[in-house]
């Protein structure tokens, strides 16, 4: 494993045994991101940060919930990968399907 390899596997154990300040660091990180990109990026700067706190178990309340869900996503729903499409609606079905007859 490269040098890198192994700070990063020590970083990331290192978050795991100290969740909670390792999820202040990465909040402190994400909101001066976005203050520094003028909010131009706030979604993607988001999302990073959450990947960041689902990788050491981060990001969660006492309840083991996640403290902030995505913009209309209710806890339980599968979320999407970055990339991805949402899925149609109905009126984009109806619009989709050849006519019949």
């Amino acid at each position: 494993m490269s040098r890198i390899g192994e700070w990063l596997k020590k970083a990331e154990n290192l978050a795991r045994g100290h969740s909670k300040q390792a999820d202040q660091i990465v909040d402190r990180a994400e909101q001066y991101a976005k203050e520094r990109t003028g909010h131009k990026y706030d979604e993607h700067i988001s999302r990073g940060a959450d990947t960041v706190q689902r990788r050491y178990g981060g990001g969660q309340d006492q309840t083991g919930q996640p403290t902030d869900q995505p913009t209309g996503q209710q806890p339980g729903q599968p979320g999407r990968q970055a990339g991805q499409q949402p899925p149609p609606t109905q009126e984009e079905q109806e619009r989709r399907m050849p006519p019949q007859g």
